[in-house]
């Protein structure tokens, strides 16, 4: 497989979108291919940098209705990304060369702009990193992976498979500040995939607000960090099955 460079958005044309957000946003909406962005950016558009990747594509699913598809597309994100430092995957200048260039059609389909709010919240993470990274089209489908991937299983995408069956269940657990802990939240879903496994016909969303309400409530009386994955997953099973009943 061949070997790319890494991009991302230069500063400059970070602020020309930045500025222009309703003219960027009806490009995107009216133009089926990407050639415009070349004439409306200021050069030099994209910036390459010393980081390779294998080259990869993804599948086109149209509203990411297909959850097989996605399923698959945020796997393939995953092991295609995995490679790079953290603060290439928290930037949004990185995202959005993928958005922009790479990726522009398949993230079009993925999820429809509808106005400079969708440009906003999943091309650029106006919600700020932890927020932003959980909202963007294709940031999101990686860190999915990243926070689920449990190599001591004998389908290690098991949990990913999971949350991406209903994103509720992993949703409300990415805006909290235990978030970058990725073995508290692999526990806690290990915890709500028992006990809702157990009990499948009582699934219902409005339980998992209230899981990362209590998980708060943990920290505030215990580090949170220093919590094994094994013992999170027992006090979440319990707690799940509590508000089950």
């Amino acid at each position: 497989m061949s070997k790319i460079h890494i991009k991302l958005l230069s500063e400059n044309a970070l602020a020309h979108m930045k500025k222009n957000i309703d003219v960027i946003t009806k490009k995107i909406q009216e133009n089926e291919d990407n050639k415009w962005i070349y004439s409306e950016f200021p050069e030099k558009m994209f910036i390459e940098k010393k980081y390779e990747i294998d080259d990869f594509k993804i599948i086109d699913n149209p509203e990411s209705k297909d959850k097989e598809i996605d399923l698959t597309n945020s796997i393939t994100i995953f092991n295609s990304l995995k490679v790079l430092p953290r603060y290439v995957l928290t930037d949004e200048r990185f995202w959005l060369w993928l958005h922009l260039e790479k990726f522009y059609n398949e993230v079009k389909s993925m999820m429809t702009v509808k106005g400079t709010s969708t440009v906003l919240d999943h091309w650029m993470h106006k919600q700020g990193t932890r927020r932003g990274l959980m909202f963007g089209v294709l940031s999101r489908c990686y860190y999915r992976v990243a926070f689920t991937v449990d190599e001591s299983l004998t389908n290690k995408y098991e949990l990913t498979k999971w949350v991406i069956e209903n994103p509720e269940r992993f949703r409300n657990l990415t805006w909290r500040s235990f978030s970058s802990e990725e073995h508290l939240v692999r526990g806690i879903i290990k915890g709500e995939k028992k006990a809702i496994d157990e009990n499948p016909s009582l699934e219902k969303n409005d339980i998992y607000p209230e899981i990362a309400k209590y998980v708060s409530i943990i920290g505030s009386v215990r580090l949170l960090d220093v919590i094994s994955e094994e013992d999170i997953a027992e006090m979440i099973c319990s707690k799940t099955k509590e508000l089950l009943a």
